[in-house]
């Protein structure tokens, strides 16, 4: 291919030069009738075959030049991709933007999102009329702006000015994978090209590790035919510290309680000082400076008191700095009225569980027992716990408002005894798992070690730092029938459960193996009896608090947080935005899910029984993308599995990539360099020539008496 093939003309002209010069000067021979030079003949007659070849030589030099001249100025291009050798074929694009939030990093020129903006425009105005495009967003899940190819670049150019960066993470894999599926729709005659534009940031390049040969993503299906290109348009050093979590501790509040708070933060850089600072309802409460290392966390603490009852709106914030997204942290601090504990069973039954629930919760009103009669004249739901300690059986009424107040976020305890068969724990529907017997355990067998199944649980991790390891004398105990394919195993006793858990409804159940009298065994007596009790009890009472924090995401179930909602609520987004809430059946009953939780902040909610806006959620984005550590640009190969990506850092380089690969390169100023080097050659040539046939030359002089001489 040729930019100005008018210049081939030049090429044939220039060459015939030389030619006919060569001819003309061997027609230039002088006739002279000289007897007397018959040597010269001889002489010449020995030499011409050398200075035949002399002036060939010189001729095809001063042809080549010519040649080369003409060429360069033709200016030859050689293109990379295999077809349109007579000129530019018609393309099909397809742009991949990373969407993630780490691209609102700021590069002191502007975001990167805006550069990346600016660079799929300039794309798009490059393409020819006959040229189509498609538009990908690189999110968790890849969104098409422009599925199919199209060749409105007006249109494209719309839209892209119209996107915004998400506030969660990206996955560069499906994004791409769904760009190869739309390009293979494409005519087998059009080129094919894939621009992903990101920061340089390592992320979003893992996921090819993980979808690599799946539907989401296979190389296989580029084709030889595909041109790969890669904008990286972040800073090669990024530097950021975040808020990556906070932790809350205890998990129940109560008022006047002591109350810990942990902030974690992320750094991306050389390590800095900086400081963080926690607000609570708006107000300032602690400021604590903190070191952060090179691509590490650290850790500070923050201690309040004194908050009264209610939920309180908390935030952690970090300085500004180029990624100010993830400098913000917000939570919730529910602070609760302390409710009682309601133990069910005859006076000597309960005696070891009312000491230890007495002793702990150290309030008169913290506790109340009733007889297993009166039961179901409880308001059940003002407790936060309650044990069933030996009172089975119950009247079906009994177990029915009992399961209701499970179903609706409480906590239930059954602690078994002698008084109860088997057969009275089959009505009920909500239990972990139905007894078989009840087994008399020999002397021999009676020792054994309790061990934690579930050791991060809620309820066992207070406790597994605290104690040395558990052991039990058991006499009796349950053998089980049937254990519901729902239920945790949180403790056990050599290979048999020893304390089960169920979730039902909004609640929970937990079940142990053994009594809380000193008849089964001698649990009651043991030194983790009165911890394990209370952190029931407290476990009981942080169903329905809640978590602090939740994540941004697109649906998220409300009975996870409020687990007495029955209706659907009014929500409203940290913008005053209305969040849609819609019902669902799950597993054979009806949830609420509030949709589209993406904007990081404190969400507000109202419902029938509380028609005022106040906290309910306080949703942050995911802090995976405030790593910003950068990728090595020579990796980028591997991790999609093509061999040729050209890899670009902005848009001035992505320009002259794309030149290269679509019109090919040029090659005229190495024709211009080839020729000049001859055009020495020649004239050197010419003159070691010149001066050869200078030394070589006789002169001819005739005197006065007619005789000939010669000179040098």
């Amino acid at each position: 291919m040729f930019l100005s093939p008018l210049f081939l003309i030049a090429v044939a002209v220039g060459a015939g030069i030389p030619l006919v010069l060569h001819l003309l000067y061997n027609q230039r021979k002088m006739q002279m009738p000289f007897p007397t030079l018959r040597f010269v003949r001889l002489a010449e007659q020995q030499s011409s075959r050398r200075i035949r070849l002399e002036g060939f030589l010189l001729w095809f030099i001063r042809t080549l030049i010519m040649a080369l001249l003409g060429l360069a100025f033709a200016m030859p291009m050689l293109r990379n991709s295999r077809l349109g050798w007579l000129g530019n074929a018609p393309r099909d694009v397809a742009i991949v933007l990373d969407a993630s939030y780490s691209m609102g990093y700021n590069t002191g020129r502007g975001t990167v999102w805006q550069k990346a903006i600016e660079t799929a425009t300039s794309i798009l105005q490059d393409l020819s009329d006959k040229d189509r495009f498609c538009i990908y967003l690189a999110r968790e899940q890849p969104e098409a702006i422009i599925a199919e190819p199209i060749a409105n670049t007006k249109e494209g150019i719309s839209r892209l000015k119209a996107l915004q960066p998400g506030y969660g993470t990206s996955r560069l894999a499906p994004a791409v994978g769904a760009a190869m599926k739309a390009l293979r729709k494409s005519d087998a005659s059009r080129e094919k090209e894939i621009h992903v534009i990101s920061d340089n940031q390592n992320l979003p390049w893992r996921s090819f590790a993980s979808e690599t040969g799946t539907s989401q993503y296979n190389p296989d299906e580029a084709g030889s035919k595909l041109g790969m290109f890669v904008s990286l348009l972040g800073t090669e050093h990024p530097e950021n510290t975040g808020v990556a979590s906070v932790a809350v501790e205890p998990a129940v509040l109560y008022k006047d309680t002591r109350i810990k708070i942990t902030a974690t933060t992320l750094r991306t850089g050389a390590p800095s000082e900086t400081a963080a600072t926690l607000y609570i309802d708006g107000r300032q409460v602690g400021r604590r400076s903190l070191k952060t290392g090179n691509a590490s966390e650290s850790a500070v603490d923050f201690i309040v008191s004194q908050l009264p009852v209610g939920v309180h709106v908390g935030r952690i914030e970090t300085p500004e700095d180029n990624l100010s997204i993830d400098n913000t942290f917000h939570f919730l601090i529910r602070v609760q009225e302390q409710k009682p504990v309601l133990v069910v069973g005859n006076s000597e039954d309960t005696l070891f569980l009312r000491t230890a629930l007495r002793t702990g919760l150290n309030r008169p009103d913290a506790l109340q027992v009733v007889v297993p009669e009166k039961v179901e004249e409880q308001p059940l739901a003002n407790f936060c716990a309650v044990f069933l300690c030996n009172a089975l059986p119950l009247s079906g009424q009994a177990i029915g408002a009992i399961e209701d107040y499970v179903k609706s976020g409480g906590l239930l305890v059954i602690l078994p005894g002698m008084k109860a068969s088997v057969e009275a724990y089959k009505p009920w529907v909500c239990l972990p798992a139905i007894p078989a017997s009840i087994e008399a355990v020999p002397f021999t067998q009676s020792k054994h070690t309790l061990t934690w199944d579930k050791p991060q649980h809620p309820l066992v991790a207070p406790l597994r730092g605290g104690l040395a390891v558990p052991t039990l004398a058991v006499r009796r105990c349950f053998t089980w029938q049937k254990i519901h394919e729902t239920t945790e195993r949180l403790a056990s006793m050599g290979s048999e459960p020893f304390l089960l858990e169920r979730t039902f409804g909004n609640g929970r159940v937990l079940m142990f193996a053994t009594s809380a009298d000193r008849i089964w065994s001698d649990f009651p007596l043991s030194p983790f009896f009165l911890p394990l009790i209370l952190q029931c009890a407290d476990y009981g009472a942080g169903i329905g608090v809640g978590q602090p924090f939740t994540w941004a995401t697109e649906a998220l179930s409300l009975g996870e947080f409020f687990p007495g909602l029955k209706t659907a609520p009014t929500i409203q987004s940290p913008e005053k935005r209305s969040v849609s809430v819609r019902s669902a059946v799950v597993e054979g009953r009806k949830v609420l899910i509030a949709e589209n939780l993406r904007d990081p902040g404190i969400y507000t909610m109202a419902t029938a029984a509380e028609p005022e806006l106040k906290p309910a959620l306080a949703v942050n984005i995911p802090r995976t993308e405030s790593d910003l550590t950068p990728i090595d640009p020579g990796e980028i190969s591997k991790r999609i599995g093509i061999e040729k990506v050209h890899v670009a850092t902005d848009l001035d380089s992505l320009r002259r990539l794309i030149k290269d690969y679509r019109m090919g390169r040029t090659y005229g100023e190495q024709l211009l360099w080839a020729a000049l080097a001859l055009i020495v050659v020649e004239f050197l040539y010419a003159n070691v020539l010149m001066h050869r046939a200078m030394r070589n030359r006789s002169r001819v002089a005739v005197d006065v008496t007619g005789h000939l001489s010669t000179s040098a």
